[in-house]
């Protein structure tokens, strides 16, 4: 099976060199390192091309957000003829013998997951609360994950989740207007829900834990619209049988905590109206692999 790690970065050169540096040190080496460079301007793309001159880079030309970056990865991957893509950020710090596991895991299975992923751990050694398992509560899939290894979960975050492009292939790449947040999740429910998906605690993966925003500023405004989103978008049961109301009252209570931390109160109410109005009228544009390459569909125009 031929493994493509995927590494999106954008402006933060040291963590991308520990990145890069712990994907070479695997014992099971991606088969292709490749770097989506989202228009850093802080010398990331010349540090690799001296540093690591195996990596396949490619430069977006300006900053598509990880969710347009992370589209441009997959459908790379694709192009390529991987059997898989080992997804992950520019801060994300693979630990020694990680993607192994995932792989043959992968490989071995009778029913092939959508996904495996690793397992986030802080600098500390624990699970990332931030990248915590989105636990399945389906029995069927617990016993196909236990039975490799694993234990099976409803999606995954973009740090250290190896996809199977095959079914990547025969579905719409990430929607790359979610630009930050909720893209991974998204993302992963889909393949989750055309086959199963896993986190593998024999693999792990460091990556720093989030802080918590009081006041998320302009960050606000793609919160809100994505949080909807990603609830619209999910035909599960479970999302069905609530009131698309009862999300967007939801979302505009969050708005209203917000407001009271905002430093900028001009800037938080622009954005929680535009947040609240696009996540509820509004829906990302549908790409399908080969879309981008042909250059049928343009990211940051």
């Amino acid at each position: 099976m031929s493994v493509a790690a995927v590494v999106v970065s954008y402006n933060r050169m040291d963590l991308l060199r520990k990145c890069l540096s712990a994907l070479e040190s695997q014992d099971r080496k991606p088969d292709e390192i490749m770097l989506v460079d989202n228009g850093s301007t802080d010398g990331s793309v010349a540090m690799v091309r001296s540093e690591f001159p195996d990596v396949t880079v490619y430069e977006t030309g300006a900053n598509l957000g990880g969710a347009g970056g992370f589209a441009w990865g997959i459908e790379r991957a694709i192009a390529a003829g991987h059997d898989a893509a080992w997804l992950m950020d520019d801060d994300a710090e693979p630990l020694p013998g990680s993607l192994r596991p995932l792989a043959e895991a992968m490989e071995n299975a009778p029913e092939r997951p959508g996904f495996v992923t690793s397992l986030v751990v802080n600098p500390q050694g624990e699970p990332n609360n931030g990248h915590l398992p989105d636990l399945s509560a389906d029995p069927a899939r617990q016993l196909k994950a236990h039975s490799l290894g694993g234990i099976a979960v409803n999606s995954a975050s973009f740090v250290g989740v190896l996809i199977d492009l095959k079914a990547a292939a025969g579905m719409p790449l990430p929607y790359a207007d979610f630009f930050i947040w909720f893209d991974d999740a998204e993302y992963t429910r889909r393949l989750n829900r055309g086959a199963y998906g896993m986190v593998l605690p024999d693999s792990r993966i460091l990556h720093p834990e989030k802080q918590n925003q009081a006041d998320m500023a302009g960050r606000l405004f793609y919160y809100l619209r994505n949080n909807l989103w990603l609830r619209r978008l999910d035909p599960s049961p479970r999302t069905l049988l609530q009131n698309p109301v009862r999300w967007g009252a939801g979302m505009a209570v969050l708005a209203l905590r917000q407001g009271v931390q905002a430093q900028d109160r001009s800037l938080w109410l622009r954005c929680a109206a535009k947040g609240l109005y696009e996540g509820l009228a509004r829906t990302p544009r549908t790409i399908w692999p080969g879309q981008l390459l042909s250059g049928t569909v343009q990211l940051g125009k």
